[in-house]
Order: C-alpha cells, then structure tokens, then sequence
C-alpha cells in the first residue's frame, strides 16, 4: 500500500471515531426536570364592603318587610330601645344591655333622602361615649346582627324595634306602667274609660285637656298588629284613631316625651296599655 493512502486511510478512519462519539453524546437521556415545590396561599377573605350608594358615616333607609328602615352605610339596621324617652338626652340601655346592644356613633352630617341632617344629633352616654339619636331616640346596633340586612332584633323582648321613618306610634315601657303607647315624638297616649267600642265620649271643653289622636296611615312597631287600629266616627268630625276599639288621646298636661301626668286622673284616664285594657 502506499503511503498516500495509508494516510488518507487513518484520516478516514479518525473521522468515524468522531461522528461515532458525538451520535453517542446526542443520544444521552436528558436529566429530569427539578420539580417546584410551590406552597399554596389561603383564599384571602374580602373585607366587607360599603354600598355604592352610602359612603362612610352616612345614614340611609332601606327596604325590608317592616318597611323603610334605617341603616347604616354598611346596610346594618339601627334600633331604638322601648326603655329610652325620646329628646331625654341619655340612654338607658348600659352595662351587659349596652354589649348585646352596642351604641352608634355615626357621621351624621351625611344623610340619603329622605332623612334630613336636622333629625339627627348625639348625647353623650353616662360611659362619657358618644352617641347618634334619630328624632330625639338613641340609635343602637344588634349585636346578632352579623351579615348586611339581618334585622334579628326586631321585638326584641317586645321592647326593641326597627327605626322607621314614616312611624306615628311608638312603644314605650316602665317598670311601673309596663308597655304603653306613644306617638311619633314619644308622648304618651290615653285610654278614656268612659268611652264605647269606636266611640268618644270626650267633646267641647274636653278635648281641650285631651285632644284626640290621630295617625293616617297607621305605622307602629310589629308588636302592635295594624288590624288593632280603626278609625273612630267622632260628632264634632275630627279624626281619631282607636287601638282595640279604644280611640286615643294625648293630654295637655305632658310637657315632654316621658311624661305619663295624665295617668289615673279622674279614675277615669289611663295610659293606652299595649293589652287595650284599663282598671275596672
């Protein structure tokens, strides 16, 4: 063999043993591929938020099957309490009662029509805390209360009771007189024994002392069925609503919310009892 093709031969030769290693280097398995370890985050839980329509510290009303009711920016129903006097400038709901029944502070400034500024103030609570009234009344939360709209503490123990806006009988309570009615700003209403079913006996100089009460329509807590109020056929043709067939009164001798002067006078006149019924 010659020279020259002996070297060509190696050359040949070298060439495969490269091809060779480098077919075997692409067929090398490729290593697995690391596997994150990736910690799963708990689903935050969103912050309740406030309606579109009020903004913080505004008071609005909202519909529910009590009817307008009042609420809170956060749509969180407001209360009034049986045991407070309305304009009295305290609260009577303190200690465990003010725990169940927490007081509210709000903005009041910023009111949703048709609420006006001018109703609403604040008195301060014999703790020294502030707190909101609505037309005089101290305004509470409900402790049970826990999702926007709830209204779990309408009558309460008969004594707690949604705000309404559009209410002309209330329902006030004292250890001594029990639960008895009032009008929209909290003064008593009487019963006058002498009166039938539907019937006053009280004209003329009467009517005086003792106007007659009247609310058309009727709007009362949900203690007091709205069947249980009629409308009473007076001679004289002044309007007079009835609760149990008795028609009511108010007395000119209560200078403010609270005062019951009229009860027992005469024998003859008493405080409207929720029960309809008067001392025989």
């Amino acid at each position: 063999m010659k020279p020259t093709t002996f070297f060509f031969l190696i050359l040949a030769m070298a060439a495969m043993v490269l091809i060779a290693g480098c077919s075997q280097n692409k067929a090398q398995p490729v290593p697995p591929q690391t596997t994150l370890q990736v910690t799963t985050q708990p689903t935050p839980v969103p912050t309740p938020q406030p309606t579109s329509i009020l903004s913080a510290g505004t008071i609005g009303t909202q519909g529910s099957p009590y009817g307008t009711i009042l609420v809170d920016y956060l749509g969180r129903t407001l209360y009034t309490f049986a045991g407070d006097v309305p304009g009295s400038g305290t609260s009577t709901c303190v200690g465990e009662c003010a725990v169940l029944w927490p007081a509210i502070s709000a903005d009041t400034t910023k009111v949703t029509s048709p609420l006006v500024v001018k109703d609403f103030g604040s008195i301060t609570r014999p703790d020294g805390s502030p707190q909101t009234t609505y037309l005089g009344w101290p305004l509470y939360y409900y402790q049970a209360d826990s999702n926007r709209g709830d209204i779990n503490g309408e009558n309460y123990h008969n004594v707690w009771f949604v705000v309404r806006p559009d209410q002309l009988i209330h329902v006030a309570h004292t250890a001594a007189l029990g639960l008895f009615l009032t009008d929209g700003s909290g003064k008593t209403l009487y019963y006058h024994t002498n009166d039938t079913a539907g019937t006053s006996d009280c004209n003329s100089t009467c009517m005086t002392l003792w106007p007659a009460f009247s609310a058309n329509p009727v709007s009362a807590p949900s203690l007091l069925l709205t069947a249980n109020f009629t409308a009473v056929t007076r001679t004289d043709g002044i309007p007079q609503t009835a609760y149990r067939g008795r028609p009511l009164y108010t007395f000119a001798g209560d200078i403010k919310p609270g005062d019951v002067n009229g009860q027992a006078i005469g024998g003859a006149w008493y405080v409207a009892n929720v029960s309809g019924l008067v001392p025989q």
